[in-house]
């Protein structure tokens, strides 16, 4: 259990830093093609909610423990790379609509809503890269602090 709770403070501490980082680093490309250079928010601000501790801290650590440990690193990456897309992508899909039933809203509707790639403003679809991104970077971090 001990190593359960150890895994899901880890990834709550780098999946919010990944999570601001990369749609910080989103939304100033995706500006920058809209509107050009001068549209870009110097600030380079991401965002999250305090609810993603939820996804990353229990649900993303389930994922390891369950599937990814035993299952997806015996793979090679282009394998691995796929696989963590598409179950980072159906989840959080899956989050942020259990989070849109139980608070009336989930905390990536108001920065999806309207956006082309959008899947009922729960996903997005542009997002794939940076699920895997960020997928590599969670196996550097289980390689790092919870490997002997």
């Amino acid at each position: 259990m001990w190593e359960f709770i150890k895994l899901g403070l880890l990834f709550s501490a780098f999946g919010c830093f990944f999570e601001v980082l990369f749609t910080s680093i989103y939304d100033s490309i995706e500006a920058a093609f809209k509107g050009g250079r001068a549209s870009v928010d110097v600030r380079f601000m991401g965002y999250w909610s305090i609810l993603y501790i939820f996804v990353y801290g229990i649900v993303l650590a389930a994922f390891w423990y369950l599937l990814a440990v035993p299952y997806v690193y015996p793979l090679p990456w282009y394998f691995r790379m796929f696989i963590y897309g598409f179950v980072f992508q159906i989840g959080e899909y899956i989050c942020m609509w259990i989070f849109h039933l139980i608070f009336g809203q989930s905390p990536s509707e108001s920065h999806y809503h309207g956006k082309f790639d959008s899947i009922n403003d729960f996903t997005r679809l542009t997002y794939f890269p940076a699920f895997v991104i960020e997928a590599f970077s969670f196996e550097a971090v289980y390689a790092a602090f919870m490997c002997v």
